[in-house]
Formats: structure tokens, C-alpha cells, sequence
């Protein structure tokens, strides 16, 4: 639906760079590694590329 408005859509992960770029949080991962914690799913490609969007990983980083 969002889409068809012409809004952009943002997942959980995109919030949460957003909200690092924008100095509301410190860091990324600590979320992220809760989420996942608490039950949220998401692929491992895409936790991945939002850890090195954040710079909080590097490209051999294999900790996600």
C-alpha cells in the first residue's frame, strides 16, 4: 500500500541506520543482536549489509 502512495518503505533494520545516522542511537548491532534474541527473524545477508552500512562490520566480519 505504501508503495502504491508513492511512500517509501523501511524495514526494521533501515530505522535502525537511519536512527544511528541521525545520532539517536550509538550503535546498530546491540539491537540488532536483541532482536534476534527476542525471537525477530531476518536473513543473515541482511543483518550483514546493515552492519557494514553502520560500519560496524567489515566485509570478513562473520559474526552475524
Amino acid at each position: 500500500m505504501a508503495a502504491a502512495l508513492g511512500l517509501s518503505v523501511v524495514g526494521t533494520l533501515g530505522v535502525l541506520l537511519a536512527a544511528k545516522r541521525t545520532g539517536h542511537i550509538a550503535d546498530v548491532r546491540p539491537l540488532v543482536d536483541e532482536l534476534l534474541r527476542q525471537g525477530f527473524w531476518v536473513a543473515p545477508r541482511l543483518v550483514k549489509q546493515a552492519l557494514l552500512a553502520a560500519a560496524e562490520e567489515g566485509p570478513d566480519d562473520s559474526r552475524s
